[in-house]
This record gives structure tokens, sequence and C-alpha cells, in this order.
């Protein structure tokens, strides 16, 4: 068997949270990964977007504006778009993991199907789901068997929402192409034959004679070739769906006593349209319907061939292994083991590689089975640095780089030493600290700075006012922080400044503007004649940044001011608010200063 290529994500940790695994699977948004979440300790998946599409401003944009979407639909048939960000160059949104399975892993590679009323009935599941995307302007886009999960008692729940589309959708799909996916899955279920996306006009009867005529053209009518004769949406679509459930089921109570265990059943599809027309026909295939051990053959398939012993073997040693080269070792078992990883100390193994594994090396595991990586943090107990005379804030600082994150505070009058001098801590510098209990830093008296993010502007200028303290503002674009609410601030809450000391608020503007339309662009080619006020005279003009800007930018604090409605490309330089900045990358609108985490510009200095 060939090995496959090491994924070059796998093991790494975004944002010091969530340490990503094996990859699902690829689509235009980027690759999909299982993940840990150190914070909630929990499985969830993660999309990162591609390598070479980081550096595309209007791509990571719409990749990002697409999560927040998601983040605001709630239904329980929707997996939960969890969250998104940015680390160095990845971009990502964390998803809901679900528990159950694909449908596409329920059919397996053919030859199995569900009765009609319980297809419908998954079906009436998706567009429940769907109906509130769509009523949210939410449209799936590339729904398929591998996006749907039942969970054997019923549930049915979409996930694997695309981020990005296929260029050449500059609008992106419409509602009616998710009814089109729905129709083309609908007949899947049924039929047992899987189909193309592009493939119109399915109809049920080419492959089931008996089928009822109004579930015929149940299909037909969403598969259609032409968009204006399908349903025009989900909650459309799961009307008339309904309409044939309930005319198939014999009463109420059959209804609500088979539509909850969607379990695969065995099906006559016809030679021609089976998956695997090549692979040599099974055994139970070849005995005659009506033989009696070919019934208990299909019974004993259907219940999940419970005679069959599953396949297993002993689990290998990945103890002092990379994280990678345990994920190869694991995936050549070919088990399809769920792995996943968590934080552990170890005196012994390098952080970042394995230091023990659950179940450990040596047990047996079976097919599907899950296997829970311990990555090493590194040793439990570490020396306390000697931080004694610098400030807290250096004091903290050098902590975390030795593995300390738990540090309180305890003020003490110092006659020799200015305030926010650390005076001693406990444990002793040089002796042994726990990384699992708090770190204690006698610091000298002076004022503690209070949490002011979430705060409004003018009720944090009043608190720091009313300590002593002097305040900086500055501003910058936040998706989620209101207008005029503190998003970040410098230094930390509960850090120790003197009397008079200055303390950096970060004030959101609201989101950033969306990317500039097609028109932004041309009036930029207009000439200064038609256009006098904004971009077209900034080389003329130095008005704003602009490539003009890059010719004359030796000194940086010889650069234009910042103006929001000028367009500014990577190097173009600026002056804002007495400090000198280098653009990044394209930006529009969005002010110089502000997180680093974020921040398109490049602080030059001061001026």
């Amino acid at each position: 068997m060939e090995t496959p290529a090491p994924d070059p994500l796998f093991g790494i940790t975004l944002h010091e949270r969530y340490i990503l695994g094996k990859r699902l699977r690829s689509g235009a948004s980027g690759t999909v990964h299982v993940a840990h979440d150190l914070s909630a300790d929990q499985t969830v998946t993660v999309t990162v977007m591609y390598p070479w599409l980081v550096h595309d401003h209007g791509a990571v944009h719409a990749f990002l504006e697409r999560a927040q979407t998601l983040e605001e639909l709630s239904h329980p048939g929707l997996a939960r778009t969890l969250g998104r960000g940015r680390d160095g160059d990845h971009v990502y949104a964390v998803t809901e993991y679900l528990q159950g399975e694909t449908l596409a892993h329920a059919l397996g590679e053919g030859g199995l199907r569900y009765p009609p009323h319980v297809a419908l009935t998954i079906v009436a599941g998706m567009l429940t789901a769907l109906d509130v995307a769509h009523g949210a302007g939410t449209v799936h886009g590339e729904l398929d068997l591998d996006k749907v999960v039942v969970d054997g008692e019923g549930g049915v729940r979409v996930t694997g929402f695309p981020l990005l589309f296929d260029a050449a959708e500059d609008a992106g799909p419409e509602t009616h192409t998710d009814v089109h996916a729905v129709g083309r899955l609908l007949y899947t279920l049924i039929t047992g034959v899987s189909v193309a996306p592009d493939v119109h006009s399915l109809r049920l009867s080419s492959v089931v004679p008996e089928s009822p005529s109004d579930l015929d053209m149940l299909v037909a009518n969403a598969t259609d070739p032409n968009p204006r004769y399908r349903p025009r949406d989900a909650g459309q679509y799961l009307t008339v769906v309904e309409q044939v459930l309930r005319s198939l089921s014999g009463s109420p109570a059959d209804l609500a006593a088979d539509d909850t265990r969607p379990i695969p059943i065995i099906t006559d599809v016809p030679e021609e349209h089976r998956a695997d027309r090549g692979a040599p026909v099974p055994l139970w295939r070849r005995v005659p319907v009506l033989v009696g051990a070919g019934l208990l053959v299909l019974v004993l398939f259907a219940a999940g061939w419970a005679l069959v012993p599953d396949d297993s073997v002993e689990l290998p040693d990945v103890v002092g292994t990379s994280t990678e080269e345990a994920e190869e070792r694991l995936a050549a078992l070919d088990l399809e083991l769920a792995v996943r990883f968590d934080e552990a100390y170890s005196d012994t193994v390098d952080p970042g590689s394995v230091a023990e594994s659950t179940p450990s090396a040596g047990s047996t595991v079976e097919r599907g089975a899950e296997v829970l990586l311990w990555v090493s943090a590194g040793p439990q107990f570490a020396e306390i640095p000697d931080v004694v005379g610098g400030t807290e804030g250096e004091a903290r600082d050098a902590l975390r780089r030795t593995g300390f994150t738990d540090i309180e505070i305890v003020q003490e009058h110092s006659a020799e030493e200015a305030p926010g001098t650390v005076l001693s801590t406990e444990p002793g510098v040089g002796e042994e600290g726990d990384r699992e209990e708090p770190v204690v830093l006698h610091v000298s008296e002076g004022v503690i700075v209070p949490t002011l993010v979430g705060m409004a502007q003018e009720d944090a200028v009043a608190a720091l006012a009313g300590l002593g303290l002097a305040v900086e503002v500055a501003e910058e674009h936040h998706d989620t922080a209101p207008v005029g609410e503190v998003s970040g601030q410098t230094p930390e809450p509960g850090t120790i400044l003197p009397e008079e000391g200055t303390v950096a608020v970060t004030v959101s503007t609201g989101p950033a503007p969306e990317e500039p339309e097609e028109e932004e662009e041309e009036s930029e080619e207009a000439s200064p004649s038609e256009d006098d006020g904004g971009r077209g005279d900034r080389g003329d003009h130095g008005n704003g940044g602009g490539r003009g800007d890059r010719e004359n930018s030796g000194d940086a604090c010889d650069a234009p001011e910042w103006n929001q409605d000028t367009v500014y490309e990577e190097g173009d330089q600026v002056r804002y608010q007495g400090r000198a900045y280098e653009a990044r990358w394209w930006i529009q609108g969005f002010p110089p200063g502000g997180s680093e985490e974020w921040n398109p510009w490049k602080d030059k200095g001061s001026c």
C-alpha cells in the first residue's frame, strides 16, 4: 500500500488552542481537519485556508465573512460554526464535530439503499435545516452524501458549508442549487445509485420501476435542468416532500415507528447501475432471492454483519515520535482509527512529541476505534527565573516563557523601589515551581490597571482618570465589538503602574468595510479633472498612499497623513497620530495602530 504524503498541518496548534489532527477532506475553501480544542476540551473540525490564498485580501475577507455568517445560524440540524481567526499564515474557521456517520459511509460502496419513507424522512430533516439557512440568505452550495450525518436515532444534521466558492461563481450559488442537490441525494438514498452533481432529470422509475408516481416526480422536479422549474428553496421543497411522505405512510403510527431508524438494507440495484461494476459479484448476490440461506445472509448484512468479527490489531508504540510520524504509523494500520490529541506533562519526552497514548502500546484496537495521543508539554516542574528587580510586565513574560501561566500579584510598600517593581517571588528565584500552581509576585505598590475591554470609551477614560492614569486611544475595526467599545488594552488588567502611568486602549470602529467594487477600481484610473478629490489625485498631491507615495518615501515621516478614502497597497507609507506606518497588504478605510494580530499596518516608529 502506498504511504500517503505527510500532511504539513498535522499536529500544529492554532492560537495555542486548536491542535490539528488528520485531514478529513479538501474543498474550494481549504483543507478540513479533525482537531482538539484545548480550551473547551472537545473535538472539533477546523477548515484551514489554502496557503496560496492567504495573501489574497479578497479571499481572506470572503472566508472570514462567510464564517461569521455561519456563526449566526442556529438550528439543531446544522453543525455549529464555533469561531474563526488568523494565526500567522493560517486563516481558519472552527466547526462543531458531529457524532454519527455520514450518509456516504452508511451507504458504503453501493448496493445499499433506504426504504422510501425512511429516505424521505432523512431528506425532510435536511430540508428543515436548510430552510433556516436559506431564510438567513445562506446557501450551502456543495451538499453531498458526506455532508449529511445521521445518528441512528432519527437525528439528521447538515455540515460542510464551504467558506469559499469557485471564482467563476461571482454571486455564489442560489437556493435552487441546494434543492437540486437534495433531489439528487433522495435519488441515491432510494436507489443506491450514486450520480454526479451535474446530472439532471433523474427518474426513480428507471432503476426502481415500482416507485410511486408522486415520488418519481418529487425527484424529477428537483433535478430539472431548468432552475425555473425546480422548487425555489428548501422550504418550498420541504412542503412537497412532507405531502408525499404522508401519502406513503399507512398511518401516523407506522410512520413514527419507522422514520427514526435509518438502517441500510440490501437493494436489487440493476447490475448496470452498481457503483463498482468491475468487482467480482459477492457470493450473497449470486444466491437466489427465494433461497432461505440467501435471505439469512441479507438479514445478517442489514444488521451490520453481527456474526463477523471486526478487524483488530495491536497498537504500536509511538511514544517519543513526532505527531506527524505517529499519525503515519497509525494510518498504516489501515483501520480508519479516529486519532485526537491532548497535552500532558512529561519529564522525559521533548515538548511537541508524543508522551503516551490511550489505549497504551500493545493494546488491541478495532477498526474505527478512537486513539488519544498525549503530546508532551514539557516537565511539570520548572525553575523560577530571576525576575526580582524588573518590572511586573517583564516578570510575567519571563514566567510565561518558562511555562507558568497562573500568576498572582501581591502589592507591598517599598521606599526604595519604584511602583511596579518585583520585590520577590513565591516560590523563590531558582526554586522548582509547579506549573499547575500559581506563582506569586510581590510588587511595590502602585496603581492596578482595571479591566477595560467591553466598556464604552468614555467610561474607560473616566475610570483611568479616576485612578490617576493617563490614556492613549487608538481606533481599530473589530468584527464583534460595537462601535465605541474598548476591544483591547495595554498593559493587561492587573498590571501595576506608577501614578500618572499610561494605558493604551483600542476602541472599535465596527467591522471592516467590504472589499471595494469594480467601480472603485475604475475611478482610480479617472483623470484629475474627473475625480480631483479622491484617489485620482493621490499621486500628484500626496493625499493618500498608492504606488506614487513610494517614490518619495525615503523618510517615513515625510509620508502623507492617512486618509480613510484612499486605497493603499503593500509598501505604501503614511503618518497617523504622530507615528509612521507602512502597509503590509492592500487596505482601505482601516486606520493604523492597534493589535498586531490583524493589523495591516507596520509601525515604523515615532515622528
